[in-house]
């Protein structure tokens, strides 16, 4: 008896989490500036430029997109795309398009079948994370932890990003909570790419 086994990519996704985490870990310096694309590096596609290097620094959304760029070109998750497709998608990576202001790189992986809104207590190390704080500014970062009260209640969470407080490239904590300068939990939005 021969049993056909028919196996669909997606089927079979594993969290890019790890390669994410070694990739958010080759970039250790640089300054923080909100200018020109904010990419550590040339973001080369099939030959072609999709992003230049930012000549003056990174900042959150360039940093981000890099190693999402990178870690998809390397697990060979572009094939069949074009790079005007590539840059529709880092449009919507980094805000600019309307339908992916809020939610940014969730907006992206879920549109593109790449990935899923994760919950708070289903986190993990290598997550994306677009987050805005109670004075509506916001953030593209990459989860490291989340920290925790005495009694397990989540007050602060900890990522790798790029940013004026680290000038550039590093980590940081910041409070969730109900302060002007607080994450806002109700607008913190998880993303795993699979």
């Amino acid at each position: 008896m021969f049993l056909l086994l028919l196996v669909f990519p997606s089927a079979f996704a594993q969290p890019l989490n790890d390669y994410i985490l070694k990739e958010a870990y080759r970039y250790t310096s640089g300054r923080y500036v909100l200018s020109s694309t904010g990419c550590p590096e040339h973001l080369v596609y099939a030959d072609d430029t999709i992003l230049k290097k930012s000549a003056s620094g990174t900042y959150c959304s360039g940093y981000t997109f890099t190693v999402f760029f990178n870690t998809m070109k390397e697990h060979h998750r572009f094939e069949g795309r074009s790079s005007d497709e590539l840059r529709k998608i880092q449009k919507d990576w980094y805000g600019i398009t309307r339908d992916a202001t809020e939610t940014q790189c969730l907006f992206v992986l879920e549109q593109q079948g790449w990935g899923r809104k994760i919950a708070f207590d289903e986190a993990q190390p290598g997550d994306f994370v677009q987050f805005w704080r109670n004075n509506q500014s916001g953030h593209s970062v990459i989860f490291l932890k989340w920290e925790r009260d005495s009694t397990g209640h989540i007050i602060a969470l900890t990522y790798r990003s790029s940013q004026l407080k680290t000038d550039g490239v590093g980590d940081r904590t910041e409070p969730i909570g109900t302060g002007p300068k607080d994450l806002n939990r109700n607008r913190i939005y998880l993303a795993r790419l699979e």
